[in-house]
């Protein structure tokens, strides 16, 4: 970044995301805090019909959303469960195609989290073969994703949340009319939006490492000055005079 400041803005930054049909949100982090006990009961639909949508977005462009889905004749589109068998199959037969339709296949370096479907061998093959080892920014790759650090990716601190927040002010009734909602929102993020939300990324980086860099600078110092102490203690040691 440094060499490069534009380089950050040529990251594809995807994942998925769950969306429940009745607008569900996992709250299990969403404590409720009072001095007594506030009594307080959510209801919602035990089994709520829901979609796995897939999207990747640049600084200046955004990619998707896809599905993991499949067609039966009796039930038409049921949402399927992601594995690596599936993410690879999304990967090879319509992200990539989509890229190389956009003629961006060569400019983009492809950012995923760690999650087990997407580290898997033949995925992670697949993604040399595509993009090489140098435009690859995951887990188990020559330039990793820290783990344990969701909220840092624009993805999930910035498009999941907005989408979400948007989708389900129509009010769909059924998966079909909750996906066209996701395409149609989609569809309607400005570039300058992305443009920003990467920028927020860059700041957001900055905040978290710079306290980091002045710990370090810090120590350094401490271990410098202690060095200097001890070295001029045993100086004083040996060049002062013998005692009568």
């Amino acid at each position: 970044m440094e060499q490069d400041p534009t380089w950050v803005f040529n990251i594809l930054w995807t994942d998925e995301a769950h969306f429940s049909l009745h607008g569900d949100v996992n709250n299990h982090n969403c404590p409720i805090w009072a001095t007594s006990n506030p009594r307080e009961c959510t209801q919602k639909p035990l089994h709520s019909p829901k979609g796995t949508a897939w999207c990747g977005f640049t600084g200046s462009f955004i990619i998707g959303p896809f599905f993991f889905e499949t067609q039966c004749p009796v039930n038409g589109w049921i949402t399927e469960t992601v594995n690596d068998q599936r993410y690879l199959t999304l990967l090879r037969e319509t992200f990539v195609p989509c890229l190389i339709q956009r003629g961006q296949i060569a400019n983009v370096t492809f950012m995923q989290d760690g999650a087990t479907s997407h580290t898997a061998n033949p995925v992670k093959a697949f993604l040399i073969q595509t993009f090489g080892e140098d435009r690859i920014v995951n887990r188990r790759c020559r330039y990793p994703w820290p783990p344990r650090s969701p909220y840092l990716t624009p993805v999930d601190f910035w498009l999941w949340g907005y989408l979400k927040s948007r989708v389900f002010l129509s009010g769909p009734s059924s998966l079909s009319e909750l996906k066209d909602a996701i395409r149609r929102e989609v569809s309607s993020i400005h570039p300058d939006v992305l443009h920003s939300t990467v920028a927020g990324f860059v700041t957001r980086l900055w905040n978290i490492f710079s306290p980091v860099v002045v710990v370090m600078w810090c120590n350094k110092v401490v271990k410098v000055f202690c060095s200097l102490c001890v070295h001029c203690f045993f100086d004083l040691r040996t060049s002062a005079p013998p005692t009568r």
